[in-house]
């Protein structure tokens, strides 16, 4: 059977985001070591500020752009130049005022040690806006390969400059230390945003104008800018929500977990275990995804636009559907090897616990994450940002009174991580099945999420065993990754085939 275009792009797209997410992972292991629990605490509470300022700056408009060029090239190309001014401007403006308030933001956070990561994540503030919009414009003309070369060479600087920094600067404090670790935000980004315009310049623009795909329009199209300006600050509401959260939760629960009793260097460490490790972890599923979302935004876009409603209902349907099997079968990965994972990449059996208890998040995020590409390339912007709100003030309601409560401090930031995405998704997923009540079926979801359950155990009993009786000569972490590679091989493909023949093979043609 002839491979679809549609599934070529989301083959090549997933290829880059498995190798950005597989460094970004595995890069957290030294890292952890290096720092240990309360530098990737201190790592985290930055992050969250840097992500709540990024997405605060560039939002909605990387999207927004995807969408608009989607449907008009040439109008694509006018707001591409008209909103990178604006971000410029804005980001130079937020990250100078990071750079020299970094010490009041840090003490309004609760560790003074953060004063010097945030003066070095500022510079990032300046440049990855503009990355974002860039990358938006090439989404809306499905230059893949441009954006995932660029997102692969930004990771790789980005890596390689937290590792070198980190090592050279440990010596100094943990300021310090992470301070090095998070300035490869900039390197990175500038790495990646210096090759994008070259592609630009000397590709895109090149090859469209000789087409005449690219003329830059006279901006007589106010209407067309307002619907632009407004999608964008739509897309922004949503998207701002879950780096507030988690900015929400860097400043919440380590004050609360020294309310609950625990010293500001062990509450700060058992934030980076729940949200630095444990996360890191957890989410690696998602990748899947996540690249299914990035490439079906533009096709629903597309057809729905063209007024093409049983292709649309068709990828809506489908897409659900591989989201749900594929976050079932994560999650009993997660679950039975949790443990396993803590010790064996962070050497800490607590992180295995988190790991454990956040198995349903593949699951979950994985049908928001969708569904929410759904709803926004049908023009229902709402919706999302509704369950997003809903599940933010539940979490952050459930951390300020589960984390303080003594000896319930861990789960209680846990449980809080995990009502976000419990509200969240199953708003979403109620407005889209709202649209297409045939498309999914709860009896079906039942019966195949049993089946893989069943599948899950079997397998799991089995492989310890054969583990058991034929490769104890071996190493105990050799025989603990054999084990888990050959599980997650044996529930992929068992996904991969029961989606293969529930459908018939007629997958997004």
């Amino acid at each position: 059977m002839r491979v679809s275009v549609f599934f070529k792009q989301l083959a090549f797209r997933t290829s880059a985001i498995l190798i950005v997410k597989v460094i970004g992972a595995f890069i957290r292991i030294p890292l952890f070591r290096l720092l240990s629990a309360e530098g990737v605490g201190l790592y985290q509470m930055t992050y969250s500020y840097y992500g709540f300022l990024l997405t605060f700056i560039s939002g909605g408009f990387p999207t927004a752009l995807s969408f608009v060029t989607a449907k008009n090239q040439k109008q694509g190309k006018a707001f591409l130049k008209m909103t990178s001014v604006l971000l410029m401007i804005a980001g130079a403006i937020t990250g100078a005022v990071s750079y020299l308030f970094s010490q009041d933001i840090a003490i309004f956070m609760g560790d003074s040690q953060l004063a010097l990561p945030i003066q070095y994540v500022a510079p990032a503030l300046c440049i990855v806006p503009l990355l974002s919009l860039i990358r938006g414009f090439l989404q809306g003309i499905e230059y893949y390969g441009s954006i995932a070369v660029s997102e692969v060479a930004e990771q790789i600087v980005r890596v390689s400059t937290m590792l070198v920094l980190t090592m050279l600067w440990m010596g100094y404090g943990h300021g310090l230390a992470v301070g090095g670790a998070v300035f490869g935000a900039f390197t990175g980004a500038a790495s990646a945003l210096f090759f994008l315009l070259w592609v630009l310049r000397f590709h895109v623009f090149r090859q469209y104008q000789a087409e005449g795909n690219l003329q830059a329009p006279v901006l007589s199209m106010l209407p067309d800018a307002l619907s632009y300006m407004k999608m964008s600050i739509a897309i922004l509401a949503t998207r701002l929500i879950v780096p507030l959260s988690e900015f929400l939760d860097a400043v919440i629960i380590p004050h609360r977990l020294q309310d609950a009793g625990f010293s500001a260097s062990q509450a700060i460490s058992i934030f980076g275990e729940i949200s630095g490790m444990a996360t890191t972890v957890v989410y690696l599923p998602t990748l899947i995804t996540a690249a299914l979302s990035h490439t079906l935004a533009a096709k629903i876009a597309e057809d729905w636009k063209r007024g093409k409603q049983e292709s649309v209902f068709r990828r809506i349907r489908l897409a659900v559907q591989l989201t749900w099997m594929w976050g079932i079968g994560s999650g009993l990965f997660l679950f039975f090897y949790g443990k396993t994972l803590g010790m064996l990449l962070f050497d800490d059996p607590s992180v295995g616990e988190a790991i454990r208890y956040f198995a349903l998040i593949p699951l979950l995020t994985g049908i928001r994450e969708v569904t929410t590409t759904i709803l926004w390339a049908q023009d229902r912007k709402k919706e999302p940002m509704i369950g997003l709100v809903a599940g933010t003030v539940c979490s952050i309601v459930l951390s300020y009174v589960l984390v303080g409560i003594p000896g319930f401090g861990y789960e209680g930031a846990i449980i809080s991580i995990v009502s976000l995405e419990v509200i969240a998704m199953l708003w979403n997923f109620r407005i889209v099945k709202k649209q297409n009540k045939t498309a999914f079926s709860v009896f079906f979801i039942v019966k195949e999420g049993l089946g893989m359950l069943l599948i899950g155990l079997c397998l799991f009993q089995v492989l310890h065993r054969l583990v058991e009786m034929y490769i104890l000569f071996l190493p105990q972490y050799v025989q603990a990754v054999i084990e888990m590679l050959v599980f997650y091989t044996g529930i992929a493909l068992y996904t991969i085939v029961r989606f293969v023949k529930v459908n018939k093979m007629k997958l997004f043609l």
